[in-house]
């Protein structure tokens, strides 16, 4: 972690970090910025896997789309339209089925990322994050592989391990400031309220309030590789019902095309309320692994082709996704920016109606960056 004094930190390389450098630029903030990302780099559930074995090979492991409950308007239709423009986005007309508890093709369930419009990152959902952190200049540096799991505050600043020091510190995310990343990473209490005592910002204090109220999603999303197969055109997502999902344990499959007639396919899980620590978690991804590819065939019968090809798919891993769900009135905005601790928020779980919910990210990184940057 680099040694330096910045105007501000955000932790999480994600849609709402980098869309908040973008939106801080807009409004002609001049900080010095400094982006931490346990990642190997930026998307958060954006991302898209890489191989290092195959440099063609390019799969969106986590949201496929960014979805809207309704059309943006204001900032938000600017953000999209300049998205649009310079070709980094288009809208999502991939066709979308759902499957039925008996494995039978039906209308695609009523779902909050399906009501509204949707775009589709070209060529992949991570050139969306780029672009928006390549908006915020050269005064923005992001460091990725720094997972932080402590926060100080020593002289009204913040202070991170290596010397790095900020004046103000913007969370992406929840997990340091949730009561539930106690246990998945075997804290004794929540860092944030570890560095800001009760009672130093009443803001603060009321945030923290709010987002201890926040439910946990978590989903763990099985990447496979599929051979060359003769399948066009094939739908883009299957969304399972509600009962189909209460049965399989899957929420989804996100099919997308390669090079050379292959196939990438993500399966969604669904959690199933197993305690997630730091010494559960690997035995976790295992098993979730196994019990994805054991209801894999029976979710595909629909497509025979695809189908038989199942037992030959090349497993690339578990990617474990979690968030907070947002409730229903949402974050007030002006507990987005806590002043006297000098700390803000951004991020789907802010607001919005569902676990990946692009149009609450990038709003209220728009929100924030006008408390920042008024």
């Amino acid at each position: 972690m680099p040694g330096k004094d910045v105007d501000l930190v955000v932790i999480g390389a994600g849609l709402s970090g980098c869309a908040l450098v973008a939106a801080l630029r807009r409004r002609g903030w001049c900080g010095t910025i400094q982006i931490l990302e346990a990642g190997r780099g930026p998307g958060g559930r954006c991302a898209t896997r890489r191989r290092r074995d195959d440099l063609l090979w390019r799969l969106d492991h986590g949201s496929p789309t960014l979805s809207f409950q309704a059309e943006p308007s204001g900032q938000l239709r600017e953000l999209i339209t300049s998205l649009e423009n310079r070709g980094v986005v288009r809208v999502d007309h991939d066709p979308v089925v759902g499957l039925d508890h008996h494995g039978d093709v039906v209308e695609a369930p009523d779902h909050p990322l399906l009501r509204g419009p949707r775009w589709r990152g070209i060529p992949t959902m991570a050139t969306v994050v780029e672009a928006l952190l390549a908006d915020g200049g050269k005064d923005v540096d992001a460091c990725f592989g720094e997972r932080v799991q402590t926060l100080s505050r020593v002289e009204e600043s913040w202070v991170f391990p290596g010397g790095l020091r900020a004046e103000r510190l913007v969370l992406s995310g929840t997990l340091l400031a949730h009561p539930r990343s106690l246990a998945m990473l075997g804290w004794q209490d929540v860092p944030l309220r570890q560095a800001v005592p009760h009672g130093h910002d009443p803001v603060l204090d009321e945030a923290l309030a709010w987002i201890a109220g926040l439910n946990a999603t978590i989903r763990w999303n099985l990447m496979l590789e599929f051979p060359a197969v003769d399948l066009d055109p094939f739908p883009r997502q299957i969304w399972l019902t509600p009962q189909a999902q209460q049965q399989f344990g899957v929420e989804r499959l996100v099919l997308q095309r390669q090079q050379q007639g292959r196939l990438g396919l993500v399966l969604h899980g669904l959690d199933d309320g197993a305690l997630i620590t730091p010494k559960t978690q690997p035995h976790l991804l295992t098993v979730q692994q196994q019990r994805l590819l054991s209801v894999l065939p029976e979710l595909l019968r629909p497509w025979p082709s695809l189908q038989r090809l199942a037992s030959s798919a090349h497993s690339l891993g578990v990617m474990r996704w979690g968030a907070a769900q947002p409730l229903d009135q949402g974050m007030s905005k002006a507990l987005q920016w806590c002043n006297q601790a000098r700390v803000g928020f951004c991020g789907d779980w802010i607001a919005g109606s569902g676990f990946g919910m692009a149009e609450g990210a990038l709003q209220s990184s728009i929100d924030l960056a006008e408390l920042i940057a008024p």
